[in-house]
């Protein structure tokens, strides 16, 4: 009997790997050419996270039951998101990018003559030039290399997201979720450069992996894939951590706890120590975005300067109120879909419009597996967790009045919508349709 059939998965994959490698070895060939110091640098980085992504991959894909359609797709996002990171390049799509670099030479250059006067501050934007200075001292200056650095650490935190929708929902439809998050082009796109939006999706993808394993079982692996994860978006966007920090509150009010008559005590103690150390956390982001205090008063009027701030450029746009139940309803679809086709007034507005009325199509089409998270958001904490990090992220982004902005930070929001799209596997709808 012939044995191909039993090893044709493994030939797939060898094969797979061949070609990318081929293809890499063409793309270093091209840095290599161009006898640039930056450049080779980054054709240095680029071979050594290429070895250290197959094995990743590989331990990744390990056991899991797609894990061949892990690693294939693991493969072939690795490789657009280098593609998004040349068309960053190509067409000016760099953000604050430039600003990062430049900070950071300046600090690499501080470092190596011994003279560098230590952190500025130790969250946001001070964090992130501090931060690239520091890899910029240990590798030398590239901004291709860390753009192609920090668009791997995205591709982590996509694979975090990955791993965490299949640890809180192992019935859900994971290749759906895995072409969702690994090929959705926003996603390819905004973690693709040196910048924020790379390592807040890294960390908040290992937090929610870190939620997700506490959620399933009490054990200390999972506690410190979450320490770490909130730790690094405390660093990077304190206010994204608030929010995190709130939903994760909703995931531990439906955990079960069974031990008997000291359920009640542990449930309480529990939920004091979270209380605690969520308050220090969220007063921690308000002081980062100049919040005094978090009264409505003060909120609104922080939101209100937001939108004030972002009301600028060809893609601003007439914002609504969240306050109000009709200004919250229309403040869901703008965070999530717009800009739509006729409110496109250049080429990357339509594409972003055009991917938004992708998305909406999706949700019809998945709508059974949607509706069935949210209606089970009362029995389940990971989806209850999804829902009000949803719900907290569409009230305080609707302060931002421009499209481009929003395009580009809705990148921390579109892997819990995903969860509630594959939500429902395919045993699911099966059964459900007899």
């Amino acid at each position: 009997m012939s044995t191909w059939p039993q090893a044709r998965p493994q030939a797939y994959r060898l094969l797979l790997v061949c070609a990318f490698l081929a293809i890499l070895a063409w793309i270093i060939g091209g840095f290599l050419s161009v006898k640039d110091i930056q450049t080779l640098r980054a054709a240095v980085i680029l071979s050594l996270l290429t070895t250290v992504s197959l094995a990743v991959f590989w331990y990744a894909s390990r056991g899991d039951p797609a894990g061949r359609t892990l690693f294939i797709l693991l493969l072939v996002s690795f490789g657009l998101k280098l593609f998004a990171a040349y068309f960053r390049f190509a067409t000016s799509l760099l953000a604050d990018a430039f600003v990062y670099d430049t900070v950071g030479e300046r600090i690499a250059a501080e470092l190596s003559r011994g003279t560098w006067s230590g952190l500025t501050g130790v969250t946001g934007t001070e964090f992130v030039q501090t931060l690239t200075g520091l890899v910029y001292f240990l590798t030398g200056v590239s901004l291709y290399g860390i753009t192609i650095l920090w668009a791997w650490f995205g591709l982590l935190g996509m694979l975090f997201f990955y791993k965490a929708f299949t640890t809180a929902f192992p019935q859900g439809d994971r290749r759906l979720y895995l072409i969702l998050i690994l090929l959705y082009p926003s996603m390819l796109l905004w973690t693709s450069s040196l910048g924020k939006d790379a390592l807040v999706v890294f960390f908040l993808g290992m937090a929610t992996y870190g939620a997700a394993r506490l959620y399933r079982r009490i054990e200390l692996s999972g506690a410190l894939w979450l320490a770490v994860g909130v730790a690094g978006m405390l660093m990077i966007r304190p206010h994204i951590t608030g929010v995190f920090v709130v939903s994760f509150g909703a995931l531990v009010l439906l955990r079960p706890i069974r031990a008997g008559l000291m359920t009640p005590v542990i449930r309480l103690t529990g939920l004091i120590l979270f209380a605690l150390v969520a308050g220090a956390l969220i007063r921690t982001a308000a002081s980062f975005v100049a919040l005094e205090s978090l009264s409505a008063e003060n909120v609104g009027e922080f939101m209100q300067v937001q939108q004030e701030r972002t009301t600028q450029g060809g893609s601003a746009f007439q914002q609504v109120n969240p306050w109000t139940p009709l200004g919250y309803a229309v403040a869901v679809p703008t965070v999530l879909f717009r800009p739509f086709p006729w409110e496109a007034n250049n080429v990357f507005a339509l594409i972003a419009a055009t991917e938004g009325l992708g998305l909406l199509a999706l949700i019809v089409f998945r709508a059974r597996s949607v509706w069935s998270a949210l209606r089970n958001v009362r029995r389940d904490g990971c989806l209850l967790m999804t829902l009000v990090y949803a719900l907290l992220f569409i009230f305080f982004f609707s302060a931002i009045a421009n499209f481009g902005i929003i395009a580009r930070q809705r990148v921390q929001l579109f892997p819990f919508v995903f969860m509630w799209i594959a939500y429902l596997g395919a045993a699911d709808r099966e059964r459900r349709n007899r």
